[in-house]
């Protein structure tokens, strides 16, 4: 008897920016893979000085090449997600490594339901044994939470996550207003406003070497990141999810910032947002209504 489960095309749409030695590791690990990917799509927004050396480790692992927007990380990520002609798009990084049967741990969930999101969480290889825990999603503060319900949630493995290629198809984006930060919390909060269910799937991971190159002491790279992050909180006080309670708290988190230097995971330093800063995020947010309500 004839399936009536339709064939399953894993694309990989994979960003990567001036870590030529990063990406090799990556690629070789997607090239161990028990199951290939139907297509590894890597959008590169690196500078002019690595751009060639990208390309040629693309083209030596049977990838498939773009360059980038340039236009930081989300706008690569929708880049590098319209180019997959599969059914399905899997997120990845280039600092990423994979259990050698990920793809075909992957497919296996996905096949026991293709509507869906389908999220996996990431391991440290300095603590390998950590356990399996659903990623985080958007909290009051900016920052995340654990779900209540990992199987039906807003949360966003951003780069370890299958989505069916009908969310962009039907013209939904990442927004693209900061170039890094927790956007991803926001894209999670979108996908479910328009009725995407988001399951998390303990069935596999993937190994994240952390490569900050630095950053981790950049006040500057923390104080933008800061800002996206109360960019975030009120997109969807005002916008996603709108409501008097969601705004309240986005202003009393926004004030916190602006009266302590504080700090998010990753980094080892502290700032504190200025009078122009907390403007600017507030008119961005403001603006940004025409990308959900167009």
């Amino acid at each position: 008897m004839a399936s009536n489960i339709p064939e399953i095309r894993l694309s990989v749409a994979l960003v990567t920016r001036n870590r030529p030695e990063s990406l090799k590791r990556c690629l070789e690990s997607w090239r161990s893979q028990t199951v290939s990917p139907f297509e590894i799509v890597v959008s590169d927004d690196s500078d002019p000085t690595y751009a060639s050396q990208i390309r040629e480790l693309a083209q030596q692992f049977g990838c498939l090449y773009t360059p980038g927007p340039r236009r930081g990380l989300y706008a690569n990520r929708n880049h590098a997600s319209l180019i997959c002609s599969g059914t399905h798009i899997l997120s990845a990084d280039d600092d990423h490594t994979h259990p050698q049967d990920y793809v075909e741990k992957i497919l296996e969930v996905v096949a026991s339901d293709a509507k869906r999101v389908w999220i996996f969480t990431e391991r440290n290889p300095s603590y390998p044994d950590t356990s399996l825990i659903c990623p985080p999603e958007l909290h009051r503060s900016g920052g995340g939470c654990m779900p209540k319900d990992p199987s039906n949630c807003a949360a966003i493995a951003d780069g370890s996550s299958v989505y069916p290629r009908q969310i962009f198809d039907q013209g939904l984006r990442y927004d693209e207003t900061y170039p890094f930060g927790n956007m991803f919390y926001l894209w999670g909060q979108v996908l479910v406003k328009e009725g995407w269910r988001i399951s998390f799937s303990d069935a596999t991971f993937v190994w994240h070497n952390v490569a900050n190159g630095g950053r981790e002491f950049d006040q500057n790279w923390l104080k933008h990141q800061i800002e996206c992050n109360m960019y975030v909180l009120f997109v969807h006080a005002w916008w996603v999810n709108p409501s008097i309670i969601n705004t309240v708290w986005a202003f009393i988190y926004l004030l916190k910032q602006m009266l302590f230097k504080v700090s998010v995971i990753g980094y080892e330093v502290k700032v504190r947002l200025g009078i122009n800063d907390g403007l600017r995020l507030l008119i961005q947010a403001w603006s940004s209504r025409h990308q959900y309500y167009a």
